[in-house]
């Protein structure tokens, strides 16, 4: 009875985090229209508030602050890591590695080149290149391990990649009530002038989101793989969160979805925040594992570590999502892209220096994404009964365990 419980206020957040934005939308005044759903969107907003320093400011020193965390953790009150040395042993690259390379590189270059055929793989291009980098990034694994998620864990990936699909398109669909913070200005030209253009994009997203949260598991077990990041965050500060601080968070959370629809210019720099502190909270809650729980024992490795693993992918996606379009001058305004799914950024008070399309502040809502990844697979795993490595940290230490 006690899971079945768990299990029901689990599904209740999820309802919530689905329709408060829609409420706090209507209590705006806003009318909700079928239009207001229209899949992709492929223009900014109209009348996004302009670039506020004392904004910047404020956002630019709690990125620093962030750094500062991981480049000198001692001040922070972490111990020095004392992990064993990394094995010498050398393996070779599998066979997955070669496709993978081959998958991502041809897309790649196509699209770098501005070239206009072939048509089909260029109107699908994500597909090849983030699977053939998720194969990528697992030969490399294996090539330092000698095992990895393919090896030993296939079916582990796959219901990573199920899992995704849910995982990203709730944002997609939080991003229509964030005002379109970013949109997809090529996005009707996957089939030009067809009826069905829209329901076809969204089928290529559906698909080529299955891709998203895979890298970011490829990205931690690599980065797991490195001896300074493996222990560099064991010893740090305990911190026990009661019952009552939990409620508060969850609570919080749902209430900002619900500002988030109602004053989406104001709110939209948490809406990579929201979900992720909900849904972790009432995992907790639950007694599930998520990356947060071994800081009550000090170690902030998995959730720390994890933070890097979409910072990483996110820094390659950006550059690949750039060069796929030609621009006038470097930061201006996309003018052609080959590529459907290419996309844009429309981000209220910070939209300056941009790295790429995206503006250099804005990397900040990659951290909490990646962690939002683990605890959403965490989530979908409990609520089917998977089993998986995931539910705990203690793997990224026992490397057999693979």
């Amino acid at each position: 009875m006690k899971a079945l419980r768990n299990i029901c206020i689990i599904l209740a957040t999820l309802a919530a985090i689905t329709v408060l934005p829609v409420i706090g939308f209507l209590i705006a005044g806003n009318r909700l229209a079928a239009a207001f759903f229209t899949f992709p969107p492929i223009a900014p907003p109209q009348n996004v508030p302009g670039f506020n320093l004392l904004f910047f400011i404020v956002i630019a020193v709690i990125i620093s602050a962030i750094a500062l965390v991981y480049i000198l953790p001692s001040l922070f009150g972490f111990k020095k890591a004392t992990g064993q040395l990394p094995s010498e042993q050398s393996y070779t690259f599998p066979v997955w590695f070669w496709i993978g390379l081959v998958m991502w590189i041809v897309p790649i270059v196509l699209l770098f080149a501005q070239a206009e055929q072939p048509k089909l793989l260029l109107n699908y291009s994500d597909l090849p290149l983030f699977w053939g980098f998720t194969l990528l990034l697992d030969g490399f694994v294996y090539k330092l391990r000698g095992n990895s998620m393919i090896s030993k864990h296939p079916t582990e990936l796959m219901g990573i990649a199920t899992a995704s699909v849910s995982g990203w398109m709730l944002y997609e669909y939080l991003n229509l009530f964030a005002n379109r913070t970013w949109y997809y200005p090529f996005g009707k030209n996957l089939l030009p002038g067809s009826a069905v253009n829209d329901e076809i994009f969204l089928v290529y997203s559906i698909l080529g989101s299955s891709a998203l949260m895979p890298l970011a598991f490829e990205w931690y077990d690599l980065l797991m793989a490195a001896p300074s990041l493996k222990h560099r965050f064991d010893d740090g500060v305990k911190i026990t969160a009661p019952k009552w601080l939990k409620i508060a968070l969850i609570v919080l959370s749902l209430g900002g979805l619900l500002y988030l629809g109602y004053a989406p210019d104001k709110s939209f720099f948490f809406l990579f925040v929201w979900p992720l502190i909900a849904i972790t909270a009432v995992l907790s809650l639950a007694k599930v594992w998520t990356p947060f729980t071994p800081i009550k024992d000090g170690n902030w490795t998995p959730f720390l570590v994890f933070g890097l693993a979409y910072l990483a992918q996110g820094f390659a996606m950006e550059g690949w999502n750039y060069f796929s379009a030609t621009h006038n001058t470097w930061g201006g305004l996309a003018q052609h892209s080959h590529s459907p799914a290419f996309w844009a950024y429309s981000v209220p008070f910070v939209d300056k220096f941009h790295l790429f399309e995206m503006p250099i502040l804005g990397f900040l809502g990659y951290l909490p994404f990646s962690v939002y990844c683990w605890v959403w697979w965490i989530m979908f795993a409990y609520l089917l009964g998977i089993k998986t490595r995931y539910f705990d940290h203690t793997h990224t230490y026992k490397e057999a365990d693979y």
